[in-house]
């Protein structure tokens, strides 16, 4: 007699695909800070990464011991740098969003980066890290 036809309504299906579609953008908000976060820690890394190359090509019989990564001057930015392994840093910080700039002197050098989470990263060749930026080869 009557036939019942199996399946999902138009309604139906749409009603899914509306949940669905709740649901990912729930998710893809909440993983907004997660991406910001992942990409400060490549920033920071790099510049520590930055910090290696220079110690590797530090001379001290020279009068100015990192002359080969950058003359005596705040505010260089990295990617105009004529070390390779530095402008690959460089352009890598660039593309998390940040700009890896170099502060030289003599006997000390400092890189530093705007991060996306707002703020600055240093960190130098005596050690120091801070959330500033650097002058003559020392986070401030």
């Amino acid at each position: 007699m009557f036939t019942k036809n199996k399946g999902f309504t138009l309604i139906e299906m749409l009603v899914v695909v509306a949940i669905v579609g709740i649901l990912s953008a729930t998710v893809l908000a909440a993983l907004g800070p997660s991406r910001d976060k992942a990409k400060d820690a490549r920033i920071t890394s790099s510049i520590k990464q930055g910090l290696i190359i220079a110690e590797s090509a530090y001379n001290s019989n020279s009068a100015t011991h990192y002359s080969s990564i950058a003359a005596n001057a705040d505010n260089i930015d990295a990617s105009a740098v004529t070390n390779a392994e530095i402008k690959k840093l460089a352009s890598d910080v660039a593309n998390q969003g940040g700009a890896l700039k170099i502060s030289v002197a003599n006997n000390s050098i400092a890189f530093y980066s705007t991060i996306n989470s707002g703020g600055n990263y240093c960190s130098d060749s005596a050690g120091n890290t801070t959330s500033g930026t650097a002058t003559g080869g020392v986070c401030q």
